[in-house]
Formats: C-alpha cells, structure tokens, sequence
C-alpha cells in the first residue's frame, strides 16, 4: 500500500492552475492535448517515462499512477531548481524559471485535488483518476455558474475549509495565527501554530521594516500554513477579504500590540456560504469527504491513531455515543482507549471541521461523511500504536488543569527536525499556562528559553532527540557559558545581553535540559556543570515536564519548591501510575 498524505494541503494556491491539473485527464482537452502533443514530449525523457505518459494520456477513460503523475523527485547531481521533468503534473504547471514545476508542487495540486473530490484515488492500485465532478468542474467554461457550482460543493466538502469559515463566522476578524492555533488534531505533532504573542514580540523587536516582513512571511506553523493555503483559496472564491488587524497579546507579565497583514473577515456571500456548512433552512449540509489520511500526520504511529479516529467517526456517525459507549465500540476493533483519549479525539473533530453535537454525555457527527475507508481492514500486521502514544494515554487522566494541546511536547521532543517547535511550545507552557515570566529565545548565541518567578531564574536547553539526549560535552559546554554570561553580564561577552530577559529581582539561578527522553552519561555532565559553574541543574523529560506543571497549576506544587527540584543534578522524576 502506497504512503500518500491526502487531506492537508500546502503550497498550492491557484485555481487556474487546480483546473489545468484536473483538466489533464480530460480525455482530449486542451490542456490534455498540449500533454500529450507538445509539453510531455518536450520535457520529458524516454526513460524518465516519456511514451508511457503520453499512452496513458490518450485513454477514453484516464487513470494514471500516482509516481507517474507526482514524478521521481530530485536525482542524485541535480538540485531542485534544475531537475529534470519527470512526472506528468510537473509539465501541467508553469515554473517561474522553467516550463514545468518540481515533483513538490505536483505533489501539493494532486493532494488538493484528490482532497477536495475532484480526483478519484485508489489506495490499492496507487492511481488517480477523475470524478464526476472533477469532470463537471474541468469542462466548465471560466467563470460560469457550474464552475463555481462545482467549486462551492468540492470546497464545502472539505472540513478544514468549514472550520475556517465557521471560525470567522463566529468571531468576525482573525488572523493567521489565532485560526491556526485553533486547526487540527490537540496536541499533536504535525499541527503546530506558531503563538501570536511571539510574531508581536518579534516585531517589536525588529528594526528595520524588512525585518518585519521577513518575520511575518517566514514564521508560521504547519496549522497556520494549512490556514494560509485555505485562505488563498476563499480569496479567490471571494468567500473572504484579506484586511489587517492590530491585535495585543500579554505573556510572562509583558503586553504586545502590532499588526498582522494575515488576517482575514468573511464578505457578504461567504456569510452566505457559511449557511451551507450550518445546513440552516434551505441551505443543505454538502457532505463531508474525510480521507483516512487526514486523521493523523506526522506521528510515528499516525496509522493506528487513523484507524483509530475512522473507527469513533463511522460510530458517531448518525447515532449519540457516550465516550463509555465508545470505549466498548473500540475494544471490539482491538483498541484499548480511555475515555479521556475519546474526549479529545472527539474535540479534534471539530477542530478538523466536522460538526459534532452534544446531548447530555453523549455526542455524535452530523455530517454526512463519505470517502473515508479502513485500508488496514482484514490485513496484517494491523497498525499498533507508539511508545509515545501510551504515554500520552497516562498524562490524559493526570492533566486536568494544563490543556491537552500540550501534549504536543512528548512528539516534538523525540522529532530531531522540531527545534524550533518544542522550544516555543516549552516557553508557551511555562509563561501562558503557568505564571512564570520570561520568553523562548532561541536565537545565535542564546539559550533556548528564560523563565523566572519572584527570585528565581531558570536557563532553559531544548533537545529534541529520535533516540535520546546524552548531553554531549559540547551542550554541556554551552550551558556553562550562558551561565558564565549571565553571572558577568558584560556586553562585551555577548553584545546581544540576553540575560536582560531577567528581572533585576531574580538573585537564584538555575538551568535545565528538556528533552524526550535521557540515555548515557547526561548525570556526568550536569556535574560537570555544576563544579565548573557552582549552579545546580537538572534533566526534564517532556513527560515529567508536564507532570510539574500539572502539580504547579493545581497548587499542589509551590514556585519555590518547584525551582528546588531544579537543584538536584539529576534528572527529575515525578510518579506516574
């Protein structure tokens, strides 16, 4: 079975080049013609697949596979910008230096049009091939009322596109951020967004109107580009307007206020619009197209966690379940969940766009779903859920104050790729669920984070490790020298003062390393630190993390104690049955 990632779409903006991809299986369209006679001969090698394209083309009934279609990618000697053409949808799209587009553009257009219905796709066999109305929308003249019928219904089946709607909807004028923080599976890897206290922070920190655009236009999570490549699409359609919105945010007893350019309002037809996905009086609900893959992406064990999901959904599907209800339903497919699991699971639905409504306990979809199938179904081995999976399963039931979105910290602390991600989404746990002052920095020449309550200061080392954190001697290293920085405060060590993130009342410092998990000799090099320095620290895994500021938000735990723990030159442990 072929790994596809259907159901998230970014990078892939316009809608005159959506038709023209859709519009190539067209048998003899224009845009197919031009494939068959023109472009694929052209651009296309022989033994990058060549004739075959052109064969598979000049079928009554088009059905291609997916490589062929997507293309092989960037060969070995060859960067992206010059690699060859070798997939049909990279010769549909116009590059801006070159005829044709890379295998990652293709791949972004085939995504959205197998998302939002116009391509069929066979998971078995690997092939796309076009849908009804796929058909109806391709061979619609530009502009015409099919056309924008055919665009309406494939839009409104797509639940993150009524998520955004319903969002504006209810909240009139949003930026980028605050939809994105508010898309997506809770505390999950894969939907990130970046907090919007920290785009104002940067921009009032930057000096140059440059620096400002750069910060808007190159920081932003996987939610909020999924929110911006959504967005483009109803700018298009003219269901939104794009209209600036100057907003202030407060973090670690210090207020933002700037403005975000990405910020978005419905018109007067998306206000129309919007009725088709609250299904009120005349307007009926389109149904909603739920692709297996939508269900989870970027976590190690996103194929049971889908199973999972497709399972709780086809049993809401038309009836009220209480999450006890599920959780029998769930142990005859062969999955032991918790309620607490079920429940966000449940509020993940909504936040992906489906409608789930809620009578006493009990809760059920109201949308009519289709598209969505078990591909695992009476195959072996069955999907098997992650280490990290389980782990969150423990924390659901001990996290009653701390929101569940932080769970996001067990994925990124194991995913090497997430630096930056786990040290904004450690800063935010610390500064807006907890009362701790400070801020990620994160920048050259900086620790990664800074927090501080009353006297206390605490520098903060993330290490997002696949396989564990050793604490080599050059982190090690590193660590002692923020701490010499900081005991010096001389501009001269580092001109960029870091250490000014502190208050002039803190007089006890502290450092730690987070971390998914810890292996090796990291105790060493805590005493390593410690002697050279004479400050105490510790190792916190993501898990205990969490734990300690479960224990701090209920009171349970003091801001002083919890600085002690910091103290031990160990790593710290709080029990967890």
């Amino acid at each position: 079975m072929a790994d596809r990632t259907f159901g998230w779409v970014q990078e892939a903006y316009t809608l005159e080049n959506l038709k023209k991809v859709v519009s190539a299986f067209v048998p003899d369209s224009a845009i197919n013609r031009s494939l068959r006679m023109d472009k694929i001969p052209r651009l296309i090698s022989e033994k990058d697949g060549r004739d075959e394209f052109i064969q598979e083309l000049s079928g009554n009934e088009i059905s291609i596979p997916y490589p062929h279609l997507k293309g092989k990618g960037t060969p070995v000697g060859y960067t992206r910008s010059n690699a060859p053409c070798s997939g049909i949808i990279q010769a549909v799209l116009p590059g801006q230096r070159k005829e044709y587009q890379s295998d990652w553009p293709a791949d972004s257009f085939l995504r959205w049009a197998v998302s939002i219905g116009f391509l069929d796709y066979s998971r078995k066999e690997d092939v796309c091939s076009l849908s009804a109305l796929g058909r109806l929308y391709a061979v619609a003249p530009a502009g015409s009322e099919e056309e924008a019928f055919a665009l309406k219904n494939a839009f409104l089946s797509y639940p993150p596109v009524c998520r955004v709607l319903s969002l504006l909807g209810e909240e009139g004028h949003l930026t980028k951020f605050e939809i994105g923080a508010r898309l997506g599976f809770i505390g999950e890897a894969g939907f990130t967004s970046i907090p919007q206290y920290m785009i104002l922070q940067g921009l009032t920190e930057a000096e140059a109107r440059e620096e400002k655009t750069k910060l808007l236009q190159d920081t932003e999570g996987t939610s909020d580009k999924y929110v911006r490549t959504i967005c483009s699409w109803l700018l298009q359609m003219g269901w939104v307007i794009k209209v600036s919105k100057e907003v202030t945010a407060s973090i670690g007893g210090r207020a933002y206020t700037g403005t975000i350019p990405q910020s978005y309002q419905l018109t007067l037809k998306g206000r129309t619009i919007l009725k088709h996905v609250t299904g009120v009086s005349k307007f009926p609900r389109i149904p909603k197209r739920v692709l297996w893959d939508m269900l989870a992406t970027k976590v190690a064990d996103r194929d049971y966690l889908r199973s999972r999901r497709t399972h709780i959904i086809k049993y809401l599907e038309g009836a009220y379940r209480s999450p006890l209800q599920i959780k029998a339903y769930l142990k005859t497919a062969g999955m032991e969940e918790e309620e607490e699991t079920i429940l966000d699971d449940i509020r993940s639905f909504e936040n992906i766009g489906l409608h789930v409504k809620k009578t006493g306990g009990s809760y059920r979809i109201m949308d009519e779903i289709i598209g969505l199938e078990l591909p695992y179904e009476d195959q072996e081995p069955a999907p098997v859920k992650s280490e990290v999976s389980l782990c969150k399963d423990i924390l659901r039931s001990h996290l009653t104050h701390v929101d569940h979105k932080y769970l996001i910290l067990l994925d990124l602390g194991f995913d090497g790729t997430s630096d930056r991600d786990y040290e904004i989404q450690t800063a935010q746990l610390l500064t807006a669920e907890l009362d701790f002052k400070g801020a990620r920095l994160g920048d050259t020449r900086k620790p990664d984070v800074c927090v501080y309550y009353g006297e206390d200061g605490l520098i903060l080392d993330n290490k997002a490790y696949g396989k564990g954190y050793s604490l080599p001697i050059k982190q090690a290293d590193e660590m002692y020298r923020y701490i010499e920085e900081n005991k010096e405060r001389n501009e001269r060590l580092n001109p960029n003062k870091w250490w000014e993130i502190f208050d002039k009342d803190v007089v006890r410092y502290h450092f730690a390393f987070v971390s998914g998990t810890f292996t090796g000799g990291f105790k060493e090099r805590l005493d390593n630190i410690r002697m050279r320095s004479g400050i105490c620290g510790a190792a916190v895994n993501s898990m205990n993390l969490l734990l300690m500021a479960e224990e701090l938000k209920s009171g349970r735990l003091g801001y002083k104690e919890c600085f002690a723990l910091f103290d031990c030159n160990d790593e710290i442990a709080f029990q967890c049955s």
